[in-house]
């Protein structure tokens, strides 16, 4: 064992004769100086309820931008909301601590199951946070899912909650809003929400073991650091990438800039701390589960893709964790593969779809001049481009028709059903679509839609 020497031991006692102490601000040279304060989130989060006789589980996350050298002590209470202590869940109070060098812990709340079909019940989550971390909020929100509704019967189009009968139409926002945020992270679909916008646009894919996961593409190539198919791709190696790899701030995903302009590169793994109130999961690739969970009070529009694998489960395990969820009628669901959506409507009828794509077609070019359209009961929404420019290889390159008409919509409207336009970026285009009466504009940049349905008509203008 090293001892000190004489030289050393007097400086210690001139240090103490000093007032030196650990509370004092004067700090030895080489001493580390205090990290700067992390930000603490408890995330808001939707569990099941269960059925009658069992328990279920409600697991908050909390979450640090950054680790810190000392641990960090959480306290929390629960509190009734909508939902009753004891009754939907078991009152709780308590603390956990994140340990030095974590950014992450968990609090769980019992659930008690009932069989009764009834609508999603809250309580609050109340915290306080003792240590070198400052909360984003005070409480966070848990939402009890019910999970007892079963979806074996047609949806009714009387009344059709997706007409907006001559107000401003709804704000979708196309993958979170791929401009505005790196699409399809929780972190755009919760900042689009923060922002306004009314519906959170997501496209579902199935993973090599099962999973549903929301991302646009076939592969990963294009948004992340990584390559290769979806299908071919476990969960935990979906996992693993940085969604928001490419991401450049107002234009999207690029794969020509330089470095620095891709802020939010190097959050998922770690590199770089989260904005406050985030973390590193909220720029991976999410499972659709998540999102359900995270976002119980946002309408959301799934787009339904190919079942790649042909094992033919891909509509059922959508329609099932829909059902756990209890997420039916503040739910479309859209395909531009009829089968796909054919699939889906047999395993989940209650839940309302959009009309698919060889379908629409056939409606659309029906209707054209003094032709009718037809009554369409198992759907409630037409989602449709401006024109036919933007539909791709399925249509001929030598043919154009201009799809969203003041004929088309009146159609549309005489057989209820909604009419939702893709994909409208430009300011001037959105004012032409809101003054054609549509009821929904699906855009890649909500924030800028917002700022329009945020001005009073009159007002409205493009810079």
């Amino acid at each position: 064992m090293r001892t000190l020497t004489a030289a050393a031991s007097s400086l210690f006692a001139a240090a103490a004769l000093l007032g030196c102490s650990d509370s004092s601000n004067q700090h030895f040279a080489g001493a580390a100086p205090q990290p700067a304060p992390s930000s603490l989130t408890v995330v808001p989060t939707t569990a099941p309820e269960g059925a009658a006789g069992e328990m279920g589980q409600l697991v908050f996350r909390v979450t640090l931008t950054e680790p810190q050298p000392e641990p960090i002590n959480v306290s929390y209470q629960t509190a009734a909301g909508t939902a009753s202590a004891d009754e939907d869940y078991l009152q709780t109070a308590g603390e956990i601590d994140i340990p030095a060098g974590a950014i992450e812990g968990h609090i769980a709340v019992d659930l008690i199951g009932d069989g009764q079909e009834e609508a999603a019940e809250t309580f609050t989550l109340q915290i306080t946070a003792t240590g070198n971390a400052t909360p984003t909020a005070t409480s966070a929100i848990g939402t009890i899912a019910n999970d007892d509704t079963a979806c074996n019967t047609p949806f009714s189009k009387d009344p059709n909650p997706w007409l907006v009968k001559g107000g401003d139409p709804l704000n979708f926002a196309h993958r979170g809003g791929v401009t505005d945020f790196p699409e399809n992270t929780l972190y755009a679909y919760a900042e689009a929400a923060r922002a306004g916008a009314d519906v959170l646009e997501m496209d579902v894919y199935q993973t090599k073991d099962n999973q549903l996961v929301i991302l646009h593409d076939l592969d990963v190539d294009r948004t992340t650091n990584g390559e290769g198919n979806v299908v071919d791709l476990t969960l935990a190696e979906l996992r693993a990438l940085d969604a928001a790899y490419w991401f450049v701030q107002d234009a999207g995903t690029l794969h020509d800039r330089p470095a620095q302009d891709y802020n939010f590169r190097g959050i998922a793994t770690g590199d770089k701390p989260p904005p406050p109130g985030y973390s590193a999961e909220d720029f991976r690739i999410p499972t659709l589960e998540e999102a359900l969970a995270r976002f119980p009070n946002n309408l959301i529009n799934i787009e339904l893709k190919p079942d790649l694998d042909g094992s033919g489960d891909y509509e059922q395990q959508i329609a099932a964790l829909l059902q756990r969820y209890g997420r039916f009628t503040d739910v479309i669901a859209a395909s531009f593969v009829d089968e796909a959506a054919n699939n889906f409507k047999a395993v989940a009828p209650c839940v309302y779809t959009s009309v698919p794509l060889d379908q629409g077609t056939q409606l659309v070019l029906a209707a054209l001049g003094d032709g009718v359209m037809p009554p369409v009961p198992e759907h409630i929404a037409f989602q449709v481009p401006p024109d036919t420019s933007q539909i791709g290889p399925q249509i001929p390159d030598d043919f154009f028709l201009e799809v969203v008409t003041p004929d088309f919509i009146a159609d549309s409207h005489a057989v209820n059903l909604a009419v939702q336009v893709w994909t409208v970026n430009s300011c001037e285009e959105m004012l032409r679509m809101i003054d054609l009466g549509v009821d929904a504009i699906m855009t890649d940049k909500p924030l800028l839609l917002e700022a329009i349905l945020s001005t009073p008509p009159e007002k409205r203008q493009c810079e």
